[in-house]
């Protein structure tokens, strides 16, 4: 199914548009199009990264009015701090060893104003049609692979998710694993809202 039967952000709009108060959201992870269109199409402006110049020429067409950037996720983003108010990160947080996996969330938290939403997936260690239990594990629940996008995968359970998303530094709105049908076999992921905690100068 494509990502038109996927609308997992949908039920969070209202939130998404309080957040964004108006000004740009960033987007990490687009690939072809994903959300960006539908974002587009809920009158929110979208600055939309991936690595992949391919998946950013693709976006264009589809989501032509958003601002496209290549970005290499193992990398400091290219923006100030607190420039944004909301941050979506669907399904692009999961390639990395755990200490770049940590430094990018702390670039997410650094790019969101103090009260920010993030809106995350990423994979769960249920996932096992598309890897979770599979492979060579060179760290715990990361496992060299044969990835779309990477030869690496991470996978999450509770605990993992508590580690890198620390109360002092985020708050929870919500946590849950869903499955989704985007794919040919059903995917199981975490889905998390947080908002960032702290104030500007927290790091």
């Amino acid at each position: 199914m494509g990502p038109e039967h996927d609308r997992w952000m949908e039920r969070w709009l209202p939130l998404i548009r309080e957040s964004a108060g108006g000004r740009p959201l960033l987007e990490l992870g687009c690939d072809t199009d994903g959300d960006t269109a539908w974002l587009l199409q809920q009158g929110l402006p979208v600055v939309a990264t991936d690595i992949a110049l391919e998946a950013l020429k693709a976006c264009a067409v589809a989501a032509p009015g958003a601002l496209q950037v290549q970005h290499d996720l193992r990398q400091p983003l290219p923006f100030a701090d607190a420039q944004f108010g909301v941050v979506v990160a669907s399904l692009c947080l999961h390639y990395f060893d755990w200490a770049t996996t940590g430094a990018a969330v702390g670039e997410i938290r650094r790019c969101l104003r103090p009260g920010g939403v993030l809106l995350c997936r990423v994979n769960s260690t249920r996932d096992t049609h598309h890897g979770a239990g599979g492979g060579e594990e060179i760290e715990p629940h990361y496992y060299r692979t044969d990835a779309r996008y990477a030869g690496y995968k991470r996978f999450f359970d509770a605990a993992d998710l508590d580690r890198l998303f620390q109360p002092a530094h985020w708050a929870q709105v919500q946590r849950q694993e869903t499955e989704s049908h985007r794919y040919a076999l059903p995917k199981v992921a975490w889905e998390l809202v947080l908002r960032r905690s702290g104030s500007h100068g927290t790091p």
